[in-house]
Order: structure tokens, then sequence, then C-alpha cells
């Protein structure tokens, strides 16, 4: 969504907040303004509210929580969000409760359009369904949002008011919830425009490939996996593609910078729904994000660090798995990999826009040559010893707050490997499955295709396409959900580790800098420290815990999830 007329923004957003009244003595609103009584009149004022909607699609927070709650990309220093992936936080943190608060007053806002849309009579029943159905896809994604990490919860679908019993409703159980927001989508997703065409001006709202994409993730998270299948093989027969232009060693990354994305570039058919930037517009209706420096700050610290576990899940470009004694440098990470390695992280000699590097030797500050581990103000370092390339845009990094980079929510990668996942949970894989998911992600840069006959040795095949999910997602706000629905997610409570330091070469670095760091052996090799003391309490932090203030609110939310009291 390119252009929102913020003024009725604002006064939707009121309206949505405020409690209903009938009160007869109140005198009759003024016909020259717009009040809740006849806002409903005309197209213009369906598609504002609907445009009010839309942030419940968090931009660029998206990564902000979930990266950081993940254990493959955190924010590089403690914040609260790595806190609650790591375990360590009570039931009063702010965080937690702004994820419940911020879930509700979308939803209250999805509800009281739901509950006012048809006043608009003048309007004809296609145009007022499809922005119905629009706000069934909002209310459907924080429901699914609000489910995965809490599990059962208060199922809330009419306006409120104080007098309203819903305002201490106790919660639901997690599948009828589930059973409920997935009706509502089956139901309306063919209301929604079948494709909305990239660069063109309604980029960026929602549509049946959208809805599709949602209801497959849905039905995938809750284990339902042949309607998971379905909604996929759905999505796929809608027209989008893979963004390709041949370019093996660079398609992949360009689908995340300004050459490919979506909301300008007419030949990503890939990107399904994205939260649309731009910079361009006047002062007052500009928007943007600050990713890319971020990424690649040139005066500080690199905001997300990759870690030790995401550098060894990449494969080697034949196939196997990487060895990390097979190696003796840190250029040998990079080589023989999965080409999507290096176009997702930064690899040595790579122009760069993050200044001086780590290497007191390198005198030409536009090549990254090695990675720099103090942090001097004077240069990106990185707690790690990795950088993030993928999201990068480089023409963004020297321009603080001026970023207006597509956010990508849905795109049809991930419709490909929700399906394979789901037919491998059927037990209905077969190598055709394969060439039509997996492969054809493989075959975009280059890499050796998955066959039945040839798992890697020492795998398995729902292992591999774990692995393949990871990989190709990564960076994209989806591992910490990916490990909780996978019941996998003890691995968050081991140690952030970085580089191994064997293959740090001290010529490459200022003198004695290794020793000013602290290392963890693991197997004999010594890792560079990035967090210790994480936790993860499989009887316990499969779910968060409710909100400690919403409990106060509401006693009829109690009890709270297991091992939370």
């Amino acid at each position: 969504m390119k252009m929102k007329n913020y003024y009725i923004y604002i006064l939707i957003t009121i309206m949505a907040l405020l409690p209903a009244c009938n009160d007869d003595f109140l005198e009759r609103p003024p016909l020259d303004t717009l009040t809740n009584e006849n806002f409903w009149q005309s197209e213009t004022h369906l598609v504002s509210a609907a445009n009010a909607l839309y942030s419940a699609m968090n931009g660029k927070d998206v990564l902000n929580v979930f990266e950081s709650m993940g254990e493959m990309a955190p924010w590089a220093i403690t914040t609260a969000y790595r806190t609650i992936g790591g375990g360590n936080y009570a039931t009063d943190i702010t965080q937690v409760n702004n994820i419940w608060v911020r879930a509700y007053y979308n939803i209250g806002r999805c509800n009281y359009f739901l509950n006012n849309y048809q006043r608009a009579v003048k309007v004809s029943d296609k145009i007022r369904e499809r922005y119905a159905a629009e706000a069934y896809f909002f209310r459907a994604f924080d429901y699914w949002m609000l489910t995965s990490l809490f599990g059962d919860v208060p199922y809330i679908t009419k306006e409120l008011n104080v007098h309203s019993p819903d305002v201490y409703r106790s919660r639901d159980p997690r599948q009828a919830v589930i059973d409920s927001i997935t009706s509502d989508l089956e139901r309306t997703y063919q209301n929604l425009p079948e494709f909305i065409a990239p660069a063109s001006a309604e980029f960026g709202r929602i549509s049946q490939g959208a809805a599709l994409t949602l209801l497959s993730r849905i039905y995938l998270y809750n284990e339902k996996w042949s309607q998971a299948a379905d909604a996929a093989r759905r999505a796929m027969n809608l027209g989008y593609s893979l963004y390709t232009t041949g370019d093996t060693q660079n398609d992949y990354r360009n689908l995340f910078n300004f050459t490919g994305r979506a909301s300008r570039v007419s030949a990503n058919k890939e990107t399904i729904l994205a939260y649309v930037y731009n910079f361009d517009l006047g002062t007052d209706a500009r928007t943007s994000h600050n990713l890319s420096r971020e990424l690649w700050v040139p005066n500080d610290y690199s905001r997300f660090t990759p870690t030790k576990r995401m550098i060894e899940t990449w494969l080697t470009a034949d196939g196997k798995i990487w060895d990390p004694t097979s190696v003796n440098k840190y250029e040998e990470v990079f080589e023989n990999r999965d080409p999507r390695m290096k176009q997702s992280l930064l690899p040595p000699n790579t122009p760069w826009e993050g200044r001086k590097d780590g290497n007191p030797n390198n005198t030409d500050n536009t090549l990254f040559t090695y990675p720099k581990l103090s942090n001097d103000k004077d240069g990106c370092m990185t707690y790690s010893g990795y950088y993030i390339y993928k999201y990068v845009e480089p023409t963004k990094v020297g321009r603080v707050g001026q970023d207006d980079n597509d956010i990508i929510f849905f795109r049809y990668a991930e419709v490909l490997l929700n399906y394979v996942e789901a037919r491998e949970q059927m037990g209905s894989i077969t190598q055709a499955t394969l060439d039509s998911t997996i492969n054809q992600l493989r075959n975009r840069v280059g890499m050796t295709p998955l066959t039945l006959s040839n798992i890697p040795s020492g795998s398995n095949l729902r292992a591999e396409i774990r692995r393949e999910r990871t990989v190709e997602l990564f960076f994209e706000g989806h591992r910490y959900l990916d490990l909780i629905r996978w019941r996998e997610a003890e691995v968050l409570g081991e140690d952030l580790l970085g580089v191994n330091r064997r293959w740090l070469d001290p010529n490459k670095l200022p003198p004695n800098i290794l020793e000013t760091l602290k290392w963890k052996n693991v197997n004999g090799e010594r890792y560079l420290i990035i967090e210790e003391g994480r936790n993860f309490n499989p009887t316990k932090h499969y779910l968060l815990s409710l909100p400690f203030t919403q409990m106060q609110r509401n006693p009829n939310l109690r009890p709270n999830n297991p091992g939370w009291d």
C-alpha cells in the first residue's frame, strides 16, 4: 500500500478505541464533519478504514522481535527480546505485554471495521466484501501470532466498551481459535484479487495469494498437514514464481535490495506481500526504516549478529553437511558452500559501506576484508565475527533512517517450503515433490539438488527439509516460531557463539586483540562468546507467560501457562 490518507487513518484509529454510545441526549453530529455516524458512506471511506488495518504488518519490527528471540541472527547486544528468547525473563516484562496489547489493538480495529462496513450501502457488494476480506486476513494474522506464542487466548470478534462481557472473557482453546480464523479465511479469501502485480499502485494490499499463504502457514503451525498442503497448492496456481534473472551469484540477494524490490520492480513475482516504504513522499507522509545501516553501521557495532549455529547450517556446494574442522582460515568458511551463504552473509573481499574493517593492512575502506572485533567507533564492529549481507541496500547505509526497502512478509519460496514440509509430514513425498519445491530454490542459486537417494550422511529427509527452510528464510523472522512448532527450541538455551579463533589470522587484526575477547571451548575448538547463561525449560518455555498486567486487569485469564505461576 503506497499511499495512505493519514487524517482519515487517525480518525478511524480514534473511533476504533471509543466505546459504543447510544445516549439519545447527545447532540446530532454536524454534517460537515466526519464522525462515526456519517463516515461509512463511500468507497473512499471504506478504503481509508481498511488502510488503518495495515499497521498489523509491523514492518521491520518483525525482525527486531523474532530474529532477536531466535538464535541464528539475534540482536548483537542484550535486549528484552533476546532475553525472552534466552528464557531469562519474568511475567511482568514490558515487551511480552506489548505483543499482547498490540495484537488486541489491531484485532479491535478489525472488529470495528467488520461490524460497520456494511453500512456503506452506496458501495457495491464486491468492493465492500473485498475490504472485509482484508479485515478477516489481519484478524487471522494476529490471532495466529497470539496462539503461536501464548496458546489459549480470548477470542473476541465484537467491538468492546466498558460494559461488554468480553472485557473479562476467559481464554478460548487454541484449537477453537484456529478453527474460527481458518474458517473465516476459507470463506472470504476469494473476495480478494487473485494476484496484485508488483510495481503496481495496489502492490502491498492483500491478495488471494497472501490469504492462502497465511492459511498454509496457520495450518502448518497447527499440524493440519493436508490442509496446509492444499492451501499452498492453491497459492502455487495463482501466477507467482521465483525471482530470477539467471544470475545465480546475485539473484537471491537482489530479491532483498533495490535491484529486485517488488514495490518498484515488475519482474519480481515472488514477493506476495511486503510492507512497502517510501521515503520520497512528502515530509508528513514519507515512511522508512534503518535496516541497511543497522547491518553495516559505519561508526558502531552491527545490530544483528550471525552465530556459529547459522554458519554451520549451510551445506557444502555439493550438498554435504559442512565440517568446521575442514577449514583453517576465515576466508575458507565461505568457500565451497551453498551459494545462498555468500548472498546472506558478507564474505571477504566484497565491496561494502561499513568504512574501516578489522584489518589494519586494508587501506581501501570500500572493501571488506576481515571482521572488526573492537568498537572504536571508526568502522563497523561485529560481536560474532560475521556480518549480514541479505537485506542490505548499500546506497542507504550512509543515510540514517532513510531506508525504504520493502520488508517481505510472504513470498513464493515460503509457499513451496510450506507445501513440501506438509507433504513430508503426510508421508507423500516423491522426487517430483522435491523437484517442484526445494530444488526450484536451489536451481535459482546453482546449488546441488536434493534427491531421495542422496540425503546427506548423518541426516534424514525431515531434517533436510527443515534445514532448507532455515537457510532459504534466514533473517526473515521465521526462526523462533519454527523452533517452537518443531519442538526443537531447546537450542535457544545454549550459549550464543561466534567465530572460531583458529580461523583468525593475527596478522590481519590489531595486535593482541584476540586476548581481550572471551572464548568457549567446544570439542577442542575455541569460539567467540556472544552470550552465556541462557535457559530453555521445555516444560515452560514453549509458550510465553501471559502478561502480568493483563492477568491483573482480567483475573479470568488465569491460570497462567504451565511453569509460569
